[in-house]
């Protein structure tokens, strides 16, 4: 899932002046911006980059101006390549920051971790079919959580095709990140969505998944990376994100670089 496509999410982000207090205080009444608002006007906007992870396993949504959306709202979107949704709540609080080296600014949409916790599985497991998929015709397609073991994200595919199913059932409780990387190229051989999601988003990835050595398609994508996701980190240690919190969905504004003008992913 590696690619040569723009990483936003390697991007070395610079904080604001203004924005370095935060690292070790909880936010104040007048930094609760309504994130609703926040989300709605940009979802709207093409070209702007969302991602949702940890480093070393992460998906990114962004669209073209020309891409045709077949469906559009204050909480969604999708397209032919891919769709984002994001459900805020009343804990949701904003964190913005500049990027580094690059024309980009950041916002984080932040929970408290206790908040922002999800099932944390450790092995391959089977979740059943997808009703929360944003498309109605994925729905009946079966949904595995790959076990990446963060507490805050869960890193899931999903597939229709009967063969699939049945494989990546005699695979339940592999642990695909200690015993069980062989798997992983198996899994990218079968094609299958992948879906992304925190407390507060989730990203679906329906484009196929580049070949070693390949270019990732432009749009909708994902990365998993397990020798940087076994660092542990929920995200890279400059961003100013208070402590306790989760940034649990990161968008990007600015105009983002072409691919072959941005170094491959890195941890920092």
């Amino acid at each position: 899932m590696r690619s040569t496509m723009p990483q936003v999410t390697a991007l070395v982000p610079q904080v604001l002046e203004f924005a370095a207090p935060m690292i070790s205080r909880t936010f104040p009444p007048a930094e609760r911006e309504e994130a609703a608002t926040v989300v709605a006007a940009h979802l709207a906007q093409p070209a702007i980059g969302w991602a949702v992870g940890t480093v070393g396993a992460i998906a990114e949504f962004m669209r073209a101006p020309t891409d045709d959306v077949e469906a559009d709202c204050p909480t969604s979107v999708v397209t032919g390549r891919g769709a984002l949704r994001i459900e805020v709540t009343p804990e949701t609080r904003i964190v913005r920051f500049a990027c580094a080296g690059s024309n980009l600014s950041c916002i984080a949409l932040c929970l408290p971790e206790a908040r922002a916790r999800l099932n944390g599985h450790a092995t391959l497991t089977e979740l059943g079919r997808d009703q929360r998929a944003l498309r109605h015709g994925d729905r009946d397609a079966f949904l595995f959580d790959l076990g990446i073991c963060s507490p805050f994200f869960d890193f899931c595919i999903r597939t229709s095709d009967e063969d699939a199913v049945r494989y990546l059932r005699k695979q339940a409780g592999t642990a695909l990140f200690t015993d069980g990387l062989a798997l992983l190229a198996e899994i990218a051989a079968m094609q299958p969505h992948r879906i992304v999601s925190s407390r507060l988003a989730r990203i679906e990835v329906y484009q196929p998944i580049a070949a070693p050595g390949e270019t990732t398609p432009d749009g909708p994508h994902t990365h998993l990376l397990p020798q940087l996701l076994a660092s542990g980190l929920t995200h890279a240690a400059e961003e100013p994100i208070p402590r306790g919190w989760i940034p649990c969905v990161h968008l990007y504004l600015g105009q983002l670089p072409d691919h072959e003008e941005h170094a491959p992913h890195r941890a920092h």
